[in-house]
């Protein structure tokens, strides 16, 4: 009896050390797909694999199995054996935030089938970042300068008025009202400069000269 027990306790051992094995934490992008590959001993080569969600162990759903080298797809989960590298591959298609949780990789046998915790997270940050990174940088090409500082809360910067503005009207003003006395002030130093040289001519000439 002792010797049953013994055989038995091995035979335990080794079907332990042969369990699957997998990555502990997988992480996926919402609407983005991820892949689990999840080993197992030579001693599981014929056995059929499956993929189950679900925190308890015995009570998982079963989502997708597997008994050939053949692709099998279910819904947005499909999975595929490798008898030849002893591996397992799972993947998921068009993930949501729903899909994060505990899964399993197992393998069917009588008893208590051995199996390896698998937990899923959905990371919906990267996919929101990209989008408001790419319609901000879109809003920015379209909008106008003026426009993107008032929507940040900044003054707007001062900028030079353009041609045909009224400061450059007030500026003309300015300078023919300066201009205009000093050229009014030129010209009647010409005339009274003039204007002895037009008498003394006179005087010079005297009155029997127009005769």
């Amino acid at each position: 009896m002792w010797l049953v027990s013994v055989l038995f306790l091995l035979l335990a051992g080794c079907s332990s050390v042969q369990n699957p094995t997998g990555p502990k934490l997988v992480i996926g992008q919402e609407k983005g797909s991820l892949i689990v590959k999840c080993h197992y001993g030579s001693s599981w080569k014929t056995y059929t694999k499956y993929w189950c969600q679900g925190p308890d162990w015995k009570s998982c759903r079963t989502l997708v199995t597997t008994n050939s080298e053949q692709l099998v797809k279910k819904d947005r989960v499909s999975i595929k054996d490798n008898q030849k590298s002893l591996v397992f591959t799972v993947t998921m298609e068009n993930l949501r935030r729903s899909d994060a949780g505990t899964y399993w990789c197992g393998i069917e046998r009588t008893g208590v089938d051995p199996g390896f915790e698998v937990n899923v997270v959905i990371d919906p940050v990267t996919g929101i970042s990209d989008s408001l990174v790419t319609s901000t940088a879109r809003g920015l090409t379209s909008t106008s300068p003026a426009t993107e500082t008032s929507s940040s809360n900044e003054p707007a910067a001062q900028t030079s008025p353009p041609t045909g503005s009224p400061l450059n009207s007030v500026f003309f003003q300015i300078l023919v009202f300066l201009e205009l006395p000093l050229l009014l002030s030129m010209l009647s130093a010409v005339l009274w400069v003039n204007r002895p040289q037009t008498c003394s001519e006179a005087k010079l000439n005297g009155p029997g000269e127009n005769q």
